[in-house]
């Protein structure tokens, strides 16, 4: 690890085995609960509540502007990212933010 990166704990640590499983699960489904509800037989309706559950779990305990930005911010002083990409998708998530 590069010196003076502080690696601070990620919100993909907050998720217990159940709530990795459902995402893996939600990706095989493309990301549509009314396929992942006919793969799993789960109602659409239950689906909805464990990924509200999980939303609700993640969003307050997680810093996710500063994250990404220090994240972006890494890709660029590796030579990973060209910076003006790396502007561009802090504006798009931003934006994204504050709809």
């Amino acid at each position: 690890m590069k010196k003076g990166i502080i690696v601070t704990k990620k919100w993909y640590d907050l998720l217990d085995q159940d709530d990795v499983s459902l995402l893996y699960q939600l990706a095989d489904a493309d990301f549509k609960l009314s396929k992942l509800s006919n793969m799993t037989g789960m109602s659409y309706f239950v689906l909805k509540k464990r990924i509200d559950k999980l939303k609700t779990d993640l969003l307050p305990q997680t810093n996710g502007d500063a994250d990404f930005k220090g994240y972006l911010d890494f890709l660029v002083e590796q030579k990973i990212l060209p910076s003006s990409i790396a502007q561009v998708l802090y504006e798009k998530h931003l934006d994204g933010m504050n709809r």
